[in-house]
């Protein structure tokens, strides 16, 4: 049998499927010679026409014919590949063919050069096959027991036709006189010149025949004595289908014969060889290991597990298919004796001890993909490519696949996507429904607990435990074993790189063999989930997972198919947040107890709010199955009512910000996250730069430009870019190093010519008295559509700067005539006004259209306020700054100019705005005082 792999399309029949390794030499069959001679006389010779072969595809003949008689199967090919480049030349230039030679013999009957009218007979003149074992899955541990026949075509040149005809035969020892060809339908837009293929066997065989409806396979022709189907390739293209359709509405046309009546019948032809290879005697040292399981439980279940584990952990996978192996078992006793099998060899052995310890079983064959469609398929061994057993425990039944890993007690009752199964029994069973039901313990659980017991604005620390149970983490096994610094260490970076930044500190794994679960436990440092909304800081609520149900049959001939559901799946989430000790007043909006059921999905969960800790816990269990087109529209309705059910948590409205704490205290509270940023850095590699660039961010949003000055120079120096360049030149400006500032800038752009470097630059250099350097590269760049806006405002600031207000009022002037809806070429206008108190007048107009088609107004609205605070409306200057900082608390210019119209009206808070301000932006102070708004 086909041992958890798909049978290639091309191959001619079922029967040449998958075989294990067997670890003695095989021994030798008549078939491992190539025979050569003439094809049967069942076949029907393609012929090859002259002007057809000169044009068209360079496919010209793919013919498959299969003859079933007296329990043998023959398989013949004919192709002919017009050779039209050197690429086609290397592609066919070398033949290869396959068989099982414990099966049957290969037959060359022509290999053929035709060239300009004249045919070459290669094998005529002396050139033969060479055979060679090749085993193309050995790192899979797999040997199908395939030997290969090649030949290096003589001669072969561009602009030839190569045909080449073989037969293969096989007669297999496991399925006696029962036959069987699965021959697979090729459909458009697939190109050839003729293509078919027929099945043929006499008139007295008992032969069924099936083939998907897209086939139109119509009734056997009888003639002589003989019947045959032939089906024309390639078929019409096959429909579209949805995305989500069962398997069994997506599968390929495939033309299945052989000589089963029924699954019945199919499986009473197969039982024998294992029933047979389970039998062990008392004394067996399978025998004794079921003994040793009894001795440890009396609970038929917790056997059951162990005898599992068992097979599961102390025989090795090795697929063996020598000597008739493909369907054939090897005995359970040969099997713990070398320690190695395959599906068949494994569950063999699991029905042995299963039986020894009076625990009813089967073993059973699956289709491991697509066993949606087992009932619609003929009845031929060649459906299955894999074996489990079936065990029944107190009328109940459990499906233990002997090739897995790690079943326990806890999750033995999961069953597997499958479908369908054939148990093989004496007397011959029908398929069987592997009826689904929720997997009885989770394949997952993530717990993350978030810290921010610093502050909701600053970055939190966080511990990630993953668990994963039964197979899914028994690779953990293995990981934990050889787990060392540099494995955690690309564990810990693939973790920070795709979870949006931050740092990780610290990457454990851990697997705990008795209870099949394996850790990973990551500890470190992540940006802030809470986020600025409509005047709140909240964290919207991610304990529910996304509702996305998105089947479309809105076509009318989708709207028969059923919509299929993914499972067996079971999986946990707990989370939890640790609030600042000294905040109280947070919020929960939402529901605390979840329930929701839809499309084969049960989610519940719990939310709540105690103290300083928000916590809150989901479980999804998914199942596999379908769900009917007339229950469409109550799924959809129910997966709209879910989601429509919002959930957050939302802070105080008085909350401190970073930036309103003084420096001692600020640096009192994110002492544990910096020293976590050293943990970081220590463990990352050591060209890995994420911690060190995250730990100079955070320095940099807490203030402690010295500190970011350190960090980013050693980037600078290790890591360079030009926006690392362009980062330390900020820093350098508020530390007051301008032309340090403007060094930086310049290297930057000279790396990448940027546009929005180069205004950067130009205003910088302006407010150092260069405006002739800064006109000079603003006139030397390349202005698009995009960036006309910015490059008026920049223009408009050197001008200024320089004394030419009339001229940057011209610019800014053409800029907003040409765009008179663009944002933020209105806000240039305003803000020069303002900044520079000249144009007043109509200056408010210019504002507030800009304001209006903002998405985000909090920089207009800014500049508004500077214009009135020009003006002397300061209430009118205060109300713009409130709504400004409403929308970006963070905006350092807005605090100093709210600051600055305070004190103009006698408020002396207006020192606190201008104290947080200066802690954000020290270099605003020089700035403004040369616009002459002093604060002094």
């Amino acid at each position: 049998m086909i041992d958890k792999l798909s049978a290639s399309k091309l191959r001619l029949a079922a029967l040449a499927s998958s075989v294990c390794l067997y670890a003695i030499a095989a021994p030798a069959f008549a078939g491992e010679e190539v025979l050569y001679g003439e094809a049967s006389e069942w076949v029907e010779p393609a012929s090859l026409e002259a002007e057809a072969a000169s044009e068209g595809p360079a496919a010209l003949i793919m013919d498959w014919q299969h003859r079933l008689e007296d329990g043998i199967v023959t398989s013949y090919s004919d192709t002919a590949t017009r050779i039209d480049n050197p690429q086609a030349l290397m592609e066919h230039g070398t033949i290869s063919l396959s068989w099982l030679p414990d099966k049957g013999d290969l037959t060359i009957h022509r290999v053929e050069i035709q060239r300009a009218g004249e045919s070459i007979d290669v094998i005529g003149q002396g050139a033969e096959f060479d055979v060679i074992r090749r085993e193309q899955g050995l790192e899979q541990r797999l040997l199908d027991g395939q030997l290969t026949a090649t030949l290096a075509v003589p001669g072969l040149q561009v602009g030839d036709i190569l045909r080449v005809t073989h037969s293969v035969t096989i007669d297999d020892q496991a399925l006696g006189d029962e036959m069987q060809v699965l021959q697979y339908l090729w459909t458009e837009p697939w190109q050839v010149g003729f293509a078919r293929t027929i099945v043929s066997w006499p008139e007295d065989e008992q032969i069924y025949w099936r083939a998907e409806d897209h086939a139109e396979l119509g009734d056997p022709i009888s003639k002589d004595g003989q019947k045959r189907i032939e089906v024309t390739l390639p078929l019409a293209e096959m429909p579209e289908m949805p995305y989500d359709a069962p398997s069994r509405f997506k599968r390929a046309p495939v033309l299945r014969v052989g000589t089963y009546a029924d699954w019945q019948e199919l499986s009473r032809t197969m039982e024998p060889h294992f029933t047979k290879a389970a039998q062990v005697e008392p004394g067996s040292e399978i025998a004794a290991q079921a003994r040793a399981i009894m001795a440890k439980t009396e609970d038929s279940l917790h056997r059951a597990a162990l005898a599992t584990q068992l097979v599961q952990d102390e025989v090795s996978y090795l697929l063996n298919g020598l000597d008739g192996g493909n369907y054939l078992p090897q005995d359970a006793d040969l099997t713990w004796e070398k320690r190695y099998g395959d599906c068949k060899a494994k569950s063999v052995l699991l029905h042995a001890l299963l039986s020894e310890m009076g625990i009813q079983s089967q073993t059973v064959l699956v289709k491991t993909r697509g066993g949606d469609a087992i009932p619609e398929l003929l009845p031929v061994p060649g459906n299955f490519d894999h074996m489990i057993v079936r065990a029944t425990i107190d009328g109940k039944d459990y499906w233990l696949d002997g090739t897995s890993a790690a079943t326990r007690l806890s999750n033995m009752a999961a069953v597997p996507p499958f479908y369908y199964a054939l148990p093989l029994t004496a007397e011959g069973n029908d398929l069987v429904e592997m009826t689904q039901r929720d997997q009885p313990s989770p394949t997952m659980v993530m717990s993350v607990v978030s810290d921010y017991s610093a502050g909701i604005d600053l970055p939190a620390l966080f511990t990630l435990e993953m668990q994963f149970y039964g197979a899914q983490g028994a690779g953990f096994r293995k990981m934990a074993d050889e787990a060392d610094e540099d494995s955690l260490r690309q564990v810990g970076k693939s973790f920070a790189n795709s979870n949006g930044g931050g740092a990780v500190s610290s990457v454990a794994l851990e697997y705990d063999d008795e209870q099949a679960v394996g850790t990973l436990t990551v500890t470190g440092i992540a940006n802030s989930e809470f986020q600025w909304k409509q005047g709140r800081l909240v964290v919207e609520s991610d304990m529910a997972p996304n509702a996305a149900f998105n089947a479309n049959r809105a076509k009318p001939e989708w709207r028969e198919i059923p919509v299929a559901t993914n499972g067996p799946m079971r999986n946990r989430i707990i989370g939890e947040l640790i609030l600042p000790d000294d905040m109280t007043g947070f919020v929960y909006e939402g529901t605390e107890k979840l329930e929701a059921n839809y499309a084969n999905t049960r989610i519940s969960g719990l939310s709540g709010l105690q103290g300083n800790r928000f916590s809150g816990e989901v479980e999804i269990i998914q199942n596999l199955g379908e769900i009917a087109p007339d229950q469409l529209p109550e799924v959809k309705r129910a997966v709209r009512r879910y989601a429509s059910e919002e959930s957050r948590l939302v802070a105080p409205e008085d909350v401190v910000w970073r930036w309103e704490l003084d420096r001692r205290e600020l640096d009192k509270r994110v002492a544990p996250i910096i020293a976590e940023y050293g943990k970081a850095i220590e463990f990352a590699e050591e060209d890995d730069y994420t911690p060190l660039t995250a730990r100079a961010g955070f320095f940099n949003d807490i203030y402690r430009f010295e500190d970011a000055l350190a960090d980013v120079d050693v980037l600078v120096e290790k890591n360079t870019s030009a926006n690392v360049l362009q980062w330390r030149a900020g820093i350098l400006y508020s530390l007051g190093r301008a032309e340090d500032a403007i060094a930086d800038l310049q290297s930057a752009y000279d790396i990448e010519p940027e546009n929005w470097t180069a205004m950067q630059l130009a205003e910088m250099m302006a407010y150092e008295g260069r405006y002739d350097d800064a006109l000079e590269l603003l006139e030397s760049l390349p202005i698009s559509d995009d960036d006309s806006s910015g490059y008026a405002g920049t223009y408009a600031t050197v001008m200024g700067l320089k004394g030419d207000k009339a001229a940057a009022l011209a610019a800014l002037a053409e800029e907003t005539a040409d765009k008179p809806q663009n944002a933020d070429g209105l806000n240039a206008d305003c803000w020069f006004r303002g900044l520079f108190n000249t144009g007043l007048e109509g200056a408010l107009d210019v504002c507030t259209r800009a304001i209006e088609r903002a998405n985000n107004s909090a920089p207009m609205l800014d500049s508004r306020a500077m214009v009135h605070y020009r003006m002397g409306n300061y209430d009118a200057a205060l109300a713009d700054l409130d709504s400004a900082l409403e929308l970006s608390p963070g905006l350092s210019a807005s605090h100093y100019l709210r600051g600055a119209v305070r004190l103009a009206m006698g408020d002396k808070g207006g020192r606190e705005d201008i104290e947080i301000a200066l802690r954000i932006s020290p270099e605003l102070k020089a700035r403004y005082d040369l616009h002459q708004i002093k604060v002094d």
